[in-house]
């Protein structure tokens, strides 16, 4: 489990690394009113409030507020406030040092899995794949409490769920280690990549139509990175059918089979992460997370 355990009275400090939040402003502070109520303090990023284009703010301003807050000693974990697409914007800025000398916990999903991801690369354990503050302001309550129990280092969890759909049978345990597949992808040709060998790939998209997330899948095969994870859970694919051209929706079970046919490893679909649902589990990238396809049975810790 996550290393760094929070209490109530800490401080979360809140950034915008990829897109701007004029538009959302009022979720964002029912976001952040969950977290007050539940005893955080809030500190805001010196420019979260910023709009440049497609952007909260220039490159420079959005990796300012980053280091920032690792620097400041009160902050004792960074929430990020919203996904977008361009997160990918400060890789090359980012001064992971930074981070080295000052870990804490890491928080955000969708297009933040860059950041994740190109994080855990550097520095382990402190990587949360979690709903954005957004986010915080859709999700159920048994989601937040869930939330709240991996930042309090507090949370295991064994769930047996009828949700849990078998693509393929077996068992498994590793850490887990994922985010959206696209972010996933786009790192594949770069050093940020973590090393998947061992782990419990999980991902989830957005938009994306079956061809297109049959393309992503052999993409990530043929890179020969995940080619000895242990298992594999898929998440929500929101909006992910082609309606220009019904005909072409082939079934995620099918294509997925098709692309892991040579492959030992259980796979699953549970519908608990990702865009567009109100049920949304965090998951802390130092956790253990075991499949059981036979009792449909999930375990994290």
């Amino acid at each position: 489990m996550n290393r760094f355990v929070l209490k109530k009275g800490d401080t979360i400090g809140v950034i915008a690394p990829s897109r701007p939040i004029w538009n959302i402003q009022e979720e964002i502070e029912v976001g952040l009113d969950r977290l007050r109520k539940n005893g955080f303090v809030i500190k805001k990023g010196a420019n979260l409030g910023k709009h440049f284009y497609y952007s909260a703010g220039s490159k420079e301003e959005r990796v300012e507020d980053l280091h920032a807050m690792f620097i400041d000693e009160e902050v004792k974990a960074i929430i990020c406030a919203t996904g977008g697409a361009s997160s990918i914007d400060l890789l090359k800025d980012i001064d992971f040092d930074i981070i080295k000398k000052n870990p804490k916990p890491f928080i955000g999903y969708s297009d933040i899995t860059i950041l994740l991801l190109a994080i855990e690369k550097n520095i382990n354990k402190i990587a949360i794949h979690g709903p954005n503050v957004y986010e915080l302001s859709k999700i159920d309550e048994n989601s937040f409490s869930q939330f709240l129990g991996v930042l309090e280092n507090s949370q295991k969890a064994n769930i047996f769920s009828e949700d849990i759909k078998v693509i393929k049978h077996g068992k498994a345990s590793g850490k887990i280690l994922g985010g959206n597949i696209t972010l996933i992808n786009s790192l594949l040709a770069t050093k940020l990549l973590p090393n998947f060998d061992d782990k419990i790939l999980f991902w989830e998209e957005i938009g994306m139509a079956p061809a297109m997330l049959s393309f992503k899948l052999r993409e990530l095969e043929l890179s020969g990175k995940i080619k000895n994870i242990k298992g594999m859970i898929i998440g929500s694919l929101s909006d992910c059918d082609d309606n220009k051209y019904p005909q072409d929706n082939r079934g995620i079970e099918e294509i997925v089979s098709d692309v892991f046919l040579n492959y030992d490893f259980p796979i699953i679909q549970w519908n608990h992460f990702g865009h567009d649902i109100s049920n949304f589990y965090s998951f802390s990238f130092d956790m253990t997370c075991e499949i059981d396809t036979e009792k449909k049975k999930i375990t994290l810790q």
